[in-house]
């Protein structure tokens, strides 16, 4: 089995709220929502006291080694609910804003990108399969398919995020219309929906496009 290089993990638990948290515990709940084990809670703990602390710091605080305090320290950071600026961490944001300022994006963005290495593999395991080329933007696409449009027929297959509900989609069709200025195409896909699908920049689109394939059609007489 493949052995990959972790860059970053995070541990996010859904745990049933209490229906009474005292002050000391609803910290203790958003901690272990965030998957801290207890020595990080501990060490979040102390930076709220003081404010500004180095790696030493923690260790001399917590009686651990220099080693683990550097990591959980880290952790921390990962995670977004401190900062770091030379050798010290500190608490910019209250524990809430820094959730929504530095973890929660992190997290999605991963995802995101999770979802789009997925997707390109894929298409190009069905490029091995189907004729065809593939393609990571509509901009990059545009050439080909008008070149195979003044010959005949263009079927594409596209994957890509609804721009109005969030989700990933998966269409087929044929191209019907193309705007170079916009870096858009209209596709008629097989269910008989007509789709706008253009890239992170373009205008007025159903789906942003993450992964194209082109497939020449038949050729028209």
């Amino acid at each position: 089995m493949t052995e990959f290089e972790i860059l970053a993990e995070w541990r996010i638990r859904k745990i049933r709220p209490l229906d009474e948290l005292k002050k000391e515990e609803y910290l203790t709940w958003v901690l272990t929502s965030l998957g801290l084990t207890e020595e990080e809670q501990k060490a979040y703990r102390f930076l709220l006291e003081k404010k500004l602390a180095t790696v030493d710091d923690l260790s001399k605080a917590l009686n651990i080694e220099v080693e683990c305090a550097e990591e959980i320290l880290g952790r921390l950071h990962t995670l977004g609910l401190v900062e770091k600026v030379g050798r010290a961490y500190y608490i910019e944001y209250s524990l809430g804003e820094a959730i929504i300022r530095r973890t929660l994006p992190r997290i999605v963005n991963t995802l995101k990108e999770v979802a789009k290495i997925e997707s390109s593999a894929r298409l190009c395991l069905a490029v091995k399969f189907l004729r065809g080329r593939a393609f990571s933007s509509v901009r990059e696409a545009l050439p080909y398919i008008k070149y195979l449009l003044s010959k005949g027929f263009v079927k594409v297959a596209v994957t890509g995020v609804h721009v109005f509900a969030g989700r990933t989609v998966e269409l087929e069709g044929l191209v019907e219309a193309l705007n170079y200025e916009n870096k858009s195409m209209r596709i008629l896909c097989t269910d008989g929906r007509e789709v706008e699908v253009g890239d992170q920049d373009s205008k007025g689109i159903d789906v942003r496009a993450v992964s194209i394939l082109v497939e020449e059609g038949e050729e028209s007489e």
